[in-house]
């Protein structure tokens, strides 16, 4: 990246913390009328399901209450959502993630975890292992934090030592451990607890996942992925793909709670 220091979105630090760690996280990226909006428009979805060929939601059954739960929905941005891909595909945006990428990028998928009352926990994982690897070798995530991320609503947790390869550690489609969080030694993990519009960047390899959530208060969290632009264009490939193995269903057809999907 050949931009001057005072042109990067992200400061040295940020982007050193970045490589260190696989995460570094922004507060305050988005303003709270876009974060307003963004709420707005997640009720929406959450009240009435979007037509064909929109927005791909995924409902699954509570394993604490046996409750149909929306737990997903992918596909959010594009021409059938011209408001909502506006406010979040900023040029502030493109240019952090050119920071972290080292060029320009391209957006590779996108979803939001409604991680609502009585959802389950996500267990640790590494994105890349979610079959990835067949796109190319490396993605960055921003995490856009809707609802105020803590300890009982099922706050992300990052593997915080730095102490992983950039690799797959594990089998491909399977978790890192089949424990649940906190995991231990708890000293080696980070549970960020973050308020709305604040945003986590990290890499397809560092170690994550987040608790049930246990409250009384949602979680939403907007997912956008990204790869290098020198990598392809690879977003309508990816979620062909997806969902021939793992179809969106709609309200009455909640799965149980089953195989280890990013």
């Amino acid at each position: 990246d050949t931009r001057e220091y005072e042109q990067m979105e992200l400061s040295t630090q940020d982007i050193e913390r970045f490589r260190q760690r696989g995460y570094c996280v922004q507060a305050g990226f988005y303003d709270q009328a876009t974060i307003q909006k963004i709420s707005a428009w997640l009720d929406a979805l959450k009240t009435t399901p979007p037509p064909e060929g929109a927005e791909a939601c995924y409902y699954e059954l509570s394993p604490a209450t046996g409750e149909e739960l929306l737990v997903r929905v992918e596909h959010v941005l594009g021409e059938h959502n011209p408001e909502i891909t506006r406010l979040m595909l900023t040029p502030k945006l493109l240019g952090a993630m050119t920071d972290l990428l080292g060029e320009e990028p391209v957006l590779f998928k996108e979803k939001v975890n409604y991680k609502l009352p009585g959802t389950r926990p996500d267990k640790l994982h590494q994105d890349q292992a979610a079959g990835w690897n067949v796109y190319t070798d490396f993605f960055v995530t921003m995490a856009v934090v809707i609802d105020a991320n803590r300890r009982d609503n099922a706050a992300l947790s990052f593997l915080a030592n730095g102490k992983y390869e950039k690799a797959l550690m594990g089998p491909e489609w399977a978790p890192l451990t089949d424990a649940d969080p906190p995991w231990e030694p708890a000293s080696d993990y980070e549970l960020l607890e973050a308020n709305p519009g604040d945003v986590v960047f990290f890499d397809s390899y560092v170690p994550h996942g987040s608790p049930a959530n246990t409250s009384n208060a949602p979680r939403r969290n907007i997912y956008l992925t990204f790869n290098r632009k020198s990598a392809g264009d690879m977003r309508m490939r990816y979620y062909r793909d997806k969902w021939k193995s793992y179809p969106p269903n709609k309200p009455g057809q909640g799965r149980s709670v089953g195989s280890y999907r990013v």
